[in-house]
């Protein structure tokens, strides 16, 4: 995936979410140093990956991207819930995500 196709799926996956265009966007670059570890709570969240990443892994409630791991038969782009980030490199480690956060619209009472 890149930045760009991540910025036409997102609208059709958030519509499909029930959110339309209620939901803000914001581009994060991670930047791992050798061997680092990083842990995101996103559950109300999503982070896209936005592009391949090279000796490290994403692990997430929905899926994992890790291009070393031969006993997988899918990588996953789209990350929710508790999201842990491994630079198993013995370099520092660039990874670039957009996280998508839905508005939470305000709950109103009908009137009597």
């Amino acid at each position: 995936m890149n930045i760009a196709l991540a910025l036409e799926y997102i609208p059709r996956r958030m519509k499909e979410l029930g959110y339309g265009s209620d939901y803000y966007i914001r581009f994060r670059h991670f930047v791992l140093q050798p061997s680092e570890k990083l842990e995101i709570d996103a559950y109300n969240q999503f982070y896209i990956l936005v592009e391949e990443i090279n000796d490290a892994s994403v692990v997430s409630d929905f899926g994992l991207f890790d291009i070393a791991e031969d006993k997988t038969n899918e990588q996953t782009y789209e990350h929710q819930g508790e999201i842990k980030i491994n630079n198993y490199s013995n370099r520092i480690n660039h990874i670039r995500f957009i996280q998508v956060i839905p508005k939470h619209k305000p709950i109103t009472t009908p009137k009597e």
